[in-house]
């Protein structure tokens, strides 16, 4: 039966419940409100009304002590005596008064006499519901039919909540059923209790009146009807599976055809163009001059052989009944069975397995649990990998026969499996024939609790300052249903619920199932510790179900603050080439291990523009910009691995300088000779001329400052050559300053 034949049917099973319901409810509302019909409820209390033609409102009278009348009896004056409780009949000038077996009629003055003096007394009839006399609505008036349908609307809409419950419809559907059984009863309250409208209760109204010759009920089944067609929705759960797979050339002779195309054109064919055009093609001469691409096996029509991957089967187990099925047409189908090597030789139920095929040439692979007629026909890739390959491995867990059982027991499943296995080579040729794989799964009964693998959050994660709470999976080898607390505690004294997946079917891709919950009451700067335990088999009676008995311990790690403590550079930076290398430099400290983070840069402090320094992950952070001259800011931020954040700023000037240090100054002091440069910079010297290289000189301390010292010796001539921080210094042969020392013997006198 198809998706659309269920929908249909589940749709006309819903309506019948609907019409259904309105039929009852109406059936109810009708015998109730005709109970408070006037002529029943005034003749018990000895009053009988008419309704005059024209009046919205119904008045009646009522004898409320014995009193003598005067009136007519046959067109003749007569008084007689009328008793309390007497009945009254109201008629257009008066009124005719039975007592007894008497009857007089009574004109209006009369009558009006007899309420003045107090022996009669005016009533007005009962509003239609209790909400109608609470508000005091007059009988018959919009106010009286509106409040009388909102009170039944509401009775209504809980019938619909019931019959929804009962009925086992999902959350909308009944929220469908409730609003149109609400809004018909409204309808049909409102049309057949408001007296200038004058529709009859029924389906149709009189001849003459209501819209469209409908009554009460007919209007009240229309609008029930739009309310539903309005809200209700067939909602399903459908699980889609979306994959993203390399993209692959074309095989067989669709793609071997054009491998001759590579070496057309003015660029030289590429490995990589060859590959491109055709599983097929490969590139003859590589790496010489005469490259060229080609379809080197256009007459292979052998289909790839299969054998079992032993590299790849999972500890414990072991293949048996192996048959490989050889290259080429595949006359004799290959197969192979996996069974465990200890207990029933059965898999474990829940519990990962991997195996594998080997194919005698690269080759793509599909699997499927259904027999099919050709490779395109299959569902599933090998491995979930289309590339070709020689070795593909599989790796799946599967629930025992009872677990399906108990979620569907319409399956009646023994637990054997049979996998079918096809592959297909560059030139297009598949295996018309599928390899079996062959195994069954363990059939219990389950007498092991569940077992949680991992968690999203990595357990003994650092969490961000100030966060307390935080949403976590919880990832668990089968259908469980778990709870966490702060103690370690057994499962049922366990205060927190997690959210988890029941079913089967609903396993991730990572062959686990989840749990969802949020952790709470996180503190910083301690590690915050939360128990989780988990009973399996939700869909079978409680006794058979396991439990942990020991609790997986989890632990969060409050943190601190980070800061960035340090930044360069900042101020002007110089250098003699056009270039400059700079390197921007971060420190940090708190947060999580005292500053680990990651540190980012950006020019426009634009989220999507940060770019992460080159070094980093530490407390120290580097980035080598190489930058011409110019005003430069960058942005700076670091995270850590809890998350916490810091932000800052800093900005500097670039400048090329291509000038050597000048000699300012230069004199004796303390028996030595001493220059002052006007940057800071490295001075040596030499005593035989100018033409020496840097290095070869002789240090003059002190480097990197502008004082710089030479023993004075004035036998010496000093050919001194200076050079800045940049590298700049003068040309070659040349000095920054020739100094030669000498005494001064005598002063001449003038």
């Amino acid at each position: 039966m198809d998706k659309k034949r269920i929908k249909t049917q589940a749709t006309i099973q819903i309506l019948i419940i609907v019409a259904a319901s309105f039929a009852f409810c109406y059936i109810i509302n009708t015998s109730m409100v005709s109970a408070d019909e006037p002529s029943q409820a005034m003749t018990a209390t000895g009053i009988s009304v008419v309704e005059r033609s024209g009046e919205d409102v119904i008045k009646g009278y009522k004898i409320i002590k014995d009193i003598k009348i005067t009136g007519e009896v046959d067109g003749v004056a007569q008084t007689i005596d009328v008793t309390a409780g007497s009945t009254i009949e109201k008629t257009v000038d008066g009124a005719i008064i039975k007592s007894g077996k008497q009857s007089i009629n009574v004109d209006q003055g009369v009558l009006d006499k007899a309420i003045e003096d107090g022996g009669i007394s005016t009533v007005k009839e009962k509003a239609s519901s209790t909400l109608s006399e609470l508000f005091g609505a007059t009988k018959g008036q919009f106010l009286d039919a509106a409040l009388t349908g909102v009170q039944w609307a509401a009775v209504y809409y809980g019938i619909g909540q019931l019959i929804g419950s009962f009925a086992g419809l999902e959350k909308d559907q009944t929220q469908a059923v409730s609003t149109a059984l609400a809004a018909g009863s409204f309808t049909y309250n409102l049309v057949s209790k408001w007296g200038q409208l004058g529709f009859q209760k029924g389906l149709f109204a009189e001849s003459g009146k209501g819209l469209l010759g409908l009554g009460g009920l007919g209007w009240g089944l229309i609008a029930a009807g739009i309310t539903f067609a309005i809200m209700y929705k067939d909602t399903h759960t459908e699980l889609v599976e979306f994959n993203c797979k390399p993209w692959q050339a074309p095989t067989g002779s669709i793609g071997g055809n054009d491998c001759e195309k590579c070496n057309e054109g003015i660029l030289p064919c590429s490995e990589y163009r060859c590959k491109s055009l055709g599983q097929a093609c490969e590139l003859l001469n590589p790496g010489t001059e005469d490259e060229k691409c080609t379809w080197v096996n256009p007459r292979d029509t052998e289909s790839p052989g299969i054998k079992p991957w032993e590299d790849s089967l999972t500890s414990g187990y072991e293949y048996d009944d192996v048959i490989i099925r050889p290259p080429g047409s595949g006359v004799e189908p290959g197969r192979m069975r996996i069974i465990r090597m200890a207990g029933t030789g059965c898999v474990e139920a829940f519990t990962p397995i991997e195996f594998g095929i080997t194919t005698t040439e690269p080759a793509q692979c599909k699997i499927d649990y259904n027999h099919t007629e050709s490779f395109d026909e299959m569902n599933f890739w090998f491995g979930e990998s289309n590339l070709f390959l020689y070795n593909h491995s599989q790796k799946l867990s599967l629930p025992s026969p009872s677990s399906l059982e108990a979620a569907a027991p319409e399956l009646e499943h023994d637990g054997t499996y049979t996998l079918y296995a096809r592959c297909k080579d560059a030139n297009d040729n598949e295996n018309v024939d599928e390899f079996a794989i062959r195994f069954c799964v363990d059939e219990g009964p389950d007498t092991t609790p569940p077992k949680i693998e991992s968690t999203s959050i990595a357990n003994g994660m650092p969490v961000k300052y100030n966060q307390s709470s935080v949403e976590l999976e919880v990832y668990v080898n089968e259908p469980a249903e778990c709870r966490w607390s702060r103690e370690d505690r057994s499962y049922n004294n366990m205060e927190n619920e997690m959210s988890c997946s029941t079913n089967v079917w609903e396993m991730n891709n990572n062959l686990v199932y989840t749990c969802e919950t949020t952790l709470t009451g996180i503190k910083n700067r301690q590690e915050n510790e939360f128990y989780f335990r988990c009973k399996d088999q939700p869909n079978v009676n409680e006794e058979d179900r396991n439990t942990n008995q020991e609790s997986y311990e989890y632990t969060l790690i409050g943190t601190q603050p980070l800061n960035i403590i340090d930044v360069s550079p900042n101020g002007t930076i110089k250098g003699s080439t056009d270039v400059i290398s700079i390197f921007l430099e971060v420190e940090t400290a708190n947060g999580y291990r005292n500053g680990e983070a990651v540190c980012y840069y950006s020019e426009t402090d634009n989220e999507a523009d940060f770019i992460e320094f080159y070094e980093t992950g530490t407390n120290m952070h580097s980035q080598r910009l190489d930058l011409v001259t110019g005003d430069y800011a960058y942005y700076l931020k670091c995270v850590d691995l809890g998350g916490n954040r810091d932000d800052n700023y800093t900005e500097f000037r670039v400048e090329v300088d291509r000038s050597a240090p000048i000699v300012a100054r230069i004199y004796r002091e303390s028996e030595l000779l001493k220059i002052i440069t006007t940057e800071k910079s490295d001075c040596r010297y030499s005593t035989q001329d100018c033409n020496f290289e840097f290095t070869d000189g002789i240090e003059m301390p002190y480097a990197n400052q502008t004082e710089h010292v030479a023993e004075w010796q004035t036998e010496l001539t000093y050919y001194i050559r200076c050079q800045d921080e940049y590298g700049n210094q003068v040309d070659p042969n040349s000095c920054s300053i020739i100094a030669r020392p000498f005494e001064i013997i005598e002063q001449a006198e003038d």
